[in-house]
């Protein structure tokens, strides 16, 4: 009854965990007309600092204290503590956001994935590519059209500075090189297929230079180059073919410019090339596109708390579904072959152009 109580507030009460990355979702969920009452880290001194600068009342080192005192949890905690935090907020009743990855490995992603499935709380992966503009107006586009090849190439100043994970993995402690997860939801999200199969070939150790091939189910392949670079930011370039039908965009983050910048989406069907959907760039007077992401995420996933629509908001079988690709590219570089994945229970088997996804 309190759990229901606690669903139907007017204003929900918002904890996060995590005080570097964390504070982007602190300004999302206040833009988005919730009340931030908690934040978390691992040293009690500077995260009641922290707390008091951004006017939070609760600062503290405890996950435990900080769901005690809201009804959502946003995890923006380090990589490697996701899952563990996740787990806490899940046995606590609240709802939950975590940043991607999900987990660093794909096996505890799908075991998150399960408990958030049977705990009946709203839980997601903060993707912000499905929340740009240009790319949702793609993926609607796209839902009466079949990919047979999606290519990205992106080039990664992130990626370049990645840590040794804490067990020592290929993947880095970031668990995605350095930022490739959101490359591999947005390409499976806008192919709206489940992957069939991984081919890859990774460079450093820890990995900071990928090349995936990702068989979709429906007969499509991704191909993903993933490259870490000397200039700063990400800068990426897309196209996607079916049968008659092409579309490309391209997207950066460029310090220089403040922000992220994409391009306008151009798609090119019966002989001819026409824009799709506008591009977006910073601009004075309105929010950075990535801050706005943000608070459109926040802004689905109160609704969806609040018992409305989730929208394009990525689940944690999703979330999982990443890792998953991931740890398949680990095993492919390791074996030196393409490795064959299997769909967990609560991930369907394809039949069609466009798929339902995960619960």
């Amino acid at each position: 009854e309190c759990r229901a109580v606690a669903d139907l507030r007017t204003v929900m009460r918002i904890g996060v965990v995590g005080t570097n990355w964390g504070l982007m979702h602190v300004g999302a969920f206040r833009a988005a007309g919730a009340e931030v009452v908690a934040l978390c880290g691992e040293d009690a001194e500077k995260t009641k600092h922290l707390a008091a600068r951004e006017g939070i009342p609760l600062g503290t080192d405890d996950v435990r204290t900080l769901c005690a005192a809201v009804d959502v949890v946003v995890v923006a905690s380090p990589a490697h503590l996701h899952g563990a935090h996740v787990e806490v907020a899940l046995g606590a009743g609240r709802h939950v956001l975590c940043e991607k990855p999900l987990t660093p490995r794909g096996e505890t992603a799908q075991r998150l994935a399960a408990h958030a499935k049977a705990s009946g709380r709203v839980c997601a992966v903060n993707f912000p590519y499905r929340l740009l503009p240009p790319l949702a107006a793609l993926k609607g586009w796209l839902e009466a059209r079949q990919v047979r090849h999606l290519v990205a190439t992106v080039r990664n100043h992130l990626a370049s500075r990645e840590v040794p994970a804490v067990d020592g993995g290929l993947l880095g402690a970031s668990g995605d090189l350095g930022g490739v997860s959101h490359v591999v939801d947005a390409a499976l999200w806008l192919s709206g297929e489940v992957p069939a199969w991984v081919e890859a070939v990774l460079s450093g150790r820890p990995v900071h230079t990928a090349a995936l091939h990702v068989g979709l189910s429906g007969g499509g392949v991704v191909t993903l180059t993933h490259v870490a670079c000397p200039e700063p930011g990400v800068h990426g370039g897309w196209s996607l073919v079916g049968e008659d039908w092409e579309a490309g965009f391209a997207a950066a983050y460029v310090p220089a410019r403040g922000g992220w910048c994409v391009s306008p989406v151009r798609v090119f069907e019966h002989g001819g090339w026409r824009t799709l959907a506008e591009g977006v760039e910073p601009r004075e007077g309105v929010h950075e596109p990535w801050a706005a992401a943000h608070i459109e995420a926040a802004r689905r996933f109160l609704t969806a708390a609040r018992g409305g629509t989730r929208g394009p908001l990525a689940t944690f079988a999703e979330g999982a579904r990443v890792q998953q690709v991931l740890s398949a590219a680990v095993a492919s570089e390791e074996a030196g072959r393409r490795v064959t994945l299997d769909a967990p229970p609560h991930l369907p088997s394809s039949t069609g152009g466009q798929r339902a996804l995960g619960t």
